[in-house]
């Protein structure tokens, strides 16, 4: 869903990435520009583009229901027949109706973007250029923070301003996701998020070592598990408050293994076989060990439920 506001701006309501908000720079321009990109967007909205793949499927589904019912010489020539005429018809639609200005619409939209792209510098440290240098950074239609920027200069300003970038992206998705991430699901994020100009795995350690150390203001950090998992973590994450609610549900549960601990709580198994083995060494859970599975227990030795 969009929205409009008296202010040149538009409001995007978005499924995967909640809401987003386009600023329009103030100026004599700024309501034909916000116009323009509403216009384009609804009608990017309207062509449903992401349904030509489903339905290319299903063409494909049905010549091929068509071909098996044939054999031999007769199959081949069939098949053959519809690749054909498949191929016809998608070079027919290419060249009518309104081809020439999808084209035209595309440039024009792509052109909007790198125009307000270009006016982030000059808005540098005001409120709406970093919420739309945000929002066009997750979508990747933006040039993310570039070693080169920095050549001359010294090494550490760069990582500190990337890892600045870094908390800013990462701490809405962990909110989501309980407060706790593999660094590798963040390095995949980040890099999905920031299109082709692509961060290496040394630059993205190095920019949660400083978070980790330097900026805990940010509320950021890297945590390695004793067995050798690492995770980004919002810093008011608390290993307790995580330990009692596994307790709480090997409780109601009567155990928990890893793949069941992962489907309550909406986390990786990964993460969830860590959660319980930090729980067991706080002495909330005790395991079981066999050659079918793992379950943890409560600990009936060490807990006031159990004094009770």
């Amino acid at each position: 869903g969009m929205m409009t506001f008296s202010s040149p701006k538009i409001t995007l309501s978005t499924y995967a990435l909640g809401e987003m908000l386009l600023c329009f720079k103030e100026g004599s321009k700024a309501l034909k520009d916000r116009d323009d990109m509403l216009k384009s967007l609804q009608k990017a909205l309207e062509r449903k583009a992401w349904e030509a793949r489903e339905r290319l499927q299903k063409k494909t589904k049905t010549s091929n229901a068509i071909a098996s019912r044939k054999v031999g010489v007769d199959a081949i020539l069939t098949k053959n027949a519809l690749r054909h005429k498949e191929a016809a018809s998608l070079t027919d639609k290419a060249f009518e109706g309104d081809a020439e200005d999808l084209l035209r619409e595309a440039t024009e939209l792509v052109s909007i973007i790198q125009k307000y792209s270009a006016t982030l510098k000059e808005g540098e440290g005001n409120d709406e250029a970093g919420a739309l240098s945000d929002m066009l950074s997750d979508m990747g239609m933006t040039s993310a923070l570039s070693k080169d920027q920095f050549r001359g200069k010294n090494e550490s300003e760069y990582y500190e301003v990337l890892a600045r970038q870094l908390a800013d992206f990462v701490r809405p998705r962990l909110k989501a996701a309980g407060g706790v991430m593999t660094v590798t699901d963040v390095y995949c994020l980040y890099n999905r998020a920031r299109g082709t100009n692509l961060l290496s795995p040394e630059d993205l350690l190095t920019a949660l070592q400083i978070l980790t150390k330097n900026l805990p203001e940010l509320g950021v950090g890297q945590r390695d598990f004793p067995s050798g998992v690492k995770v980004v973590q919002s810093l008011d994450f608390s290993d307790e408050r995580m330990a009692t609610k596994l307790q709480d549900l090997s409780l109601a549960q009567g155990n928990l293994t890893a793949l069941e601990a992962s489907r309550l709580l909406k986390i990786s198994v990964l993460l969830a076989n860590e959660q319980l083995l930090s729980a067991e060494r706080m002495g909330y859970l005790c395991r079981d060990t066999t050659l079918e599975t793992t379950k943890f227990y409560p600990n009936r030795f060490n807990t006031d439920w159990a004094r009770n």
